[in-house]
């Protein structure tokens, strides 16, 4: 499949899981915690691997600059400006640095990179990217995951978890429905929206962690 087509069927794949999460609860789940942690993980690996996708297409058109030696400023902006919350900082860090040196520094180092998961550095116990912490705590925010907290806190139960992952599946419906619209071919999912749904990822996962360690206190 020409490589066009196969970001394209990526981000439709990614809108597909985005709706899915907000739809309706598949038979054979046993309840609403269980259905967001299954389709949760399924978005999250189709969101590496469209990331995976841009990173590789990003890269490949500015390397293909460097061979034909028509690398400008103009083209260094653009390419640091699609790396942006693409890679991690300490990598983009790293790139900005090189960006001026040898042919074959350049092509080294980019070569080298790997896509940021935000969602994986915020569930890291040290040494997590900052930018990515800063994206899932304000995406924890607006997706209003304190509140379903603080009234999960006041009474655990079946009925209070079923209600809790119900209305974390709605606010993340209502946040992301700008992400919902049909694809064309030619449309093209930015680097800045995968950044976005990248943190609302990683704040389910930190809003399901936020819930096993109450379930747990609750236990003591």
């Amino acid at each position: 499949m020409h490589a066009y087509n196969t970001k394209f069927m990526l981000q439709f794949g990614l809108i597909a899981r985005l709706r899915e999460l907000a739809g309706t609860v598949f038979e054979g789940y046993l309840n609403q915690k269980e259905f967001f942690i299954a389709t949760l993980q399924n978005l999250s690996e189709n969101l590496m691997d469209l990331k995976r996708e841009t990173l590789r297409e990003e890269c490949g058109r500015f390397l293909a600059r460097v061979d034909e030696g028509g690398v400008t400023e103009e083209a260094i902006v653009e390419f640091k400006s699609h790396l942006d919350k693409l890679v991690s900082a300490r990598d983009f860090a790293g790139i900005s640095a090189g960006i001026a040196g040898s042919k074959e520094l350049i092509k080294a180092r980019i070569s080298a990179l790997q896509p940021l998961s935000i969602a994986e550095e915020v569930r890291k116990k040290g040494d997590r990217d900052k930018t990515a912490e800063r994206l899932v705590a304000e995406a924890y925010t607006r997706l209003k995951f304190q509140a379903l907290e603080t009234q999960l806190a006041a009474g655990v139960s079946d009925p209070a978890l079923d209600k809790l992952f119900t209305q974390a599946r709605a606010n993340v419906a209502d946040y992301c429905c700008m992400y919902h619209v049909p694809l064309r071919e030619d449309d093209t999912l930015t680097t800045f929206s995968l950044s976005r749904i990248d943190a609302v990822v990683g704040a389910c996962f930190q809003l399901i962690a936020s819930v096993r360690d109450i379930i747990e206190k609750r236990r003591r």
